[in-house]
């Protein structure tokens, strides 16, 4: 090889390379458009995974749960609501008598044992007792730890310090000690000891669902029931749907019907949740319904749109267009559907479902209703265009 030749396979390669070069750049300066149909593959080929199949969706829906409504008015039963902030007392006898005394050469003391079964709902305990007679300092300890040493007469109460009550709790009583008057004795006579539980019961927030299907998208109506159980001035009730207050007012211990109107903007399709919340009192929320607009007969109708290129295109290229339902069971769906007034049957437990619906398109709105005969749901409608 002579020196200053370039070699033939240096010069293909720098070649082959100016032309890849020339190419990416040319892509890139495409429209999408004309870039999908040099490469063969649209948007809704991705989307949908098919390969190698041009596909224009015209429409594509989530209609989920169909049923048959008889009225333009659908009614959903609600349970009821038990709403409450109070205490509730819980008395134990711990024993009808004591005698404890002390002495030079004698010493009498007592234990009592007794159980909290909700420390986390207590709020305090009390405990009672006669002192008949005495002399010296009663004392008394509460788990190994002095909550009461004095002299007693009478009806005696002693608050129980809740951060030192267990599940299970020794109570003991003794007397002080004698002092100077070593021959002497010091002694109670007690009689009637009992301790109170006081419990603060708590349900001031309760939620209640409901599920609306597509056909359920006019305003509505909540009504319920308010019943007094127990009434604390000021008590207020604030209705809550979907995290927004659609009501709150002030209370009063009559038993009385009480109803909120709800714009169809603050319903959900699929679920709902109902919140009832007090700050105090004891209510009772009950024959909960809630009335819905619907179209009469339980139907759904969709609009979709063909340009006149789109239709031209349809008819010149002998193009097909196709509907697609996905359902998710394998139950029974019956339904009457209508494409532009031109009416067929679905009657199927398959889990999807296709049919030509070519003929019964038209340039412009075009417009397919669906009448559910029975309950199902549709996981996704689609309406394409294919080849």
């Amino acid at each position: 090889m002579r020196r200053g030749q370039v070699t033939s396979g240096s010069s293909i390669a720098v070649f082959v390379f100016l032309i890849a070069l020339f190419i990416v750049f040319y892509v890139l300066l495409l429209s999408p458009e004309e870039r999908q149909t040099l490469l063969n593959q649209t948007v809704e080929d991705r989307a949908s995974g098919v390969s190698g199949v041009d596909v224009d969706i015209l429409l594509k829906q989530n209609p989920g749960i169909l049923k048959p409504f008889e009225s333009d008015v659908v009614k959903h039963k609600i349970d009821s609501v038990s709403l409450y902030l109070k205490e509730e007392p819980v008395t134990s006898d711990l024993a009808t008598s004591l005698y404890l005394s002390k002495s030079l050469f004698s010493q009498d003391k007592r234990e009592l044992i007794f159980n909290i079964d909700d420390l986390d709902n207590l709020d305090q305990v009390n405990l009672y007792f006669l002192a008949v007679d005495g002399k010296g300092n009663l004392i008394v300890s509460l788990n190994g730890i002095i909550i009461y040493e004095s002299k007693a007469n009478g009806l005696v109460r002693v608050v129980l310090p809740v951060d030192l009550l267990r599940e299970a709790n020794i109570l003991q009583f003794s007397v002080s000690s004698l002092g100077w008057n070593f021959f002497g004795k010091n002694y109670y006579n007690l009689r009637d000891i009992k301790i109170r539980e006081s419990y603060e019961m708590t349900n001031t927030r309760e939620i209640r669902k409901f599920v609306l299907t597509e056909q359920e998208k006019g305003d509505a109506n909540l009504k319920f029931y308010m019943f007094c159980n127990t009434m604390e001035r000021g008590a207020r009730l604030r209705v809550f749907l979907n995290d927004e207050e659609i009501s709150s007012e002030i209370l009063t211990c009559v038993g009385a019907e009480k109803n909120i109107d709800i714009d169809k903007d603050w319903l959900e399709t699929g679920e709902n949740i109902l919140m009832f919340e007090i700050d105090k009192g004891d209510f009772l929320i009950n024959n909960i319904e809630l009335e819905v607009e619907a179209e009469e007969g339980g139907y759904i109708n969709y609009k979709f749109s063909i340009t006149e290129d789109k239709y031209d295109e349809i008819l010149d290229k002998d193009l097909e267009v196709v509907l697609y339902m996905d359902f998710n069971d394998d139950e029974s769906k019956k339904a009457t559907l209508s494409v532009n007034g031109n009416e067929f049957s679905l009657d199927t437990d398959d889990i999807d479902y296709e049919r030509f619906i070519t003929s019964y398109i038209k340039q412009g709105n075009n417009f397919i209703k669906i009448i559910p005969i029975n309950k199902f749901n549709i996981d996704e409608l689609r309406i394409e265009i294919e080849e």
